[in-house]
């Protein structure tokens, strides 16, 4: 009997398990990427030949289908290096990295960098067993960049301005950086 039980307790609770995670739905996260600024680091590293700081930015994400990164080999458009119109492509790169300054006010002016910038790539995030398939994603994403000495005034007092966007073209919000000082 006490066997008969055990067994009637144990089916009881397979079968409760199961009903639960049947009625566990998939998030509701927007198909543009959402993203919060979660931490900067900043390390000095002295060489002979220089020295440079590595700043790392984390940031968390939310997409909705999961679309998010590109893989090298996707270079044509929407994602080549040139537009249609012969013009520099913005949507190359996915990862959007903007230093800005410290004024003497305490306001903060975007590093003007010419033709230059700080912008990358971040490789495809989704599991590869999700292949086609539209699914929520979320996680951590994290971007380091070095900034060689002459980059910044020594001791100079920087943020980041941090954006991302999906394949279909979906910009995120805006996130901006705590403050750090650059050696």
């Amino acid at each position: 009997m006490t066997l008969l039980r055990t067994l009637s307790c144990a089916a009881l609770l397979a079968f409760g398990g199961l009903a639960a995670a049947s009625c566990v739905s998939e998030p509701d996260y927007s198909d543009t990427p959402e993203i919060a600024f979660k931490k900067i680091v900043v390390n000095r590293i002295v060489r002979p030949t220089g020295a440079f700081d590595t700043v790392s930015v984390t940031v968390s994400f939310k997409d909705g289908d999961g679309d998010l990164g590109l893989n090298n080999n996707e270079t044509t458009f929407p994602y080549s290096q040139i537009d249609q119109n012969g013009q520099p492509n913005k949507y190359y790169n996915n990862y959007f990295f903007t230093p800005q300054v410290r004024n003497s006010d305490n306001t903060y002016t975007d590093l003007p960098l010419g033709n230059f910038n700080y912008n990358s790539r971040y490789p495809r995030l989704e599991p590869e067993s999700q292949g086609s398939r539209k699914a929520p994603l979320k996680g951590e994403l994290t971007f380091g960049q070095n900034f060689f000495q002459g980059s910044f005034a020594p001791g100079a007092v920087v943020r980041f301005k941090v954006q991302i966007v999906d394949r279909a073209l979906h910009e995120s919000n805006e996130v901006v950086t705590d403050p750090v000082t650059i050696r």
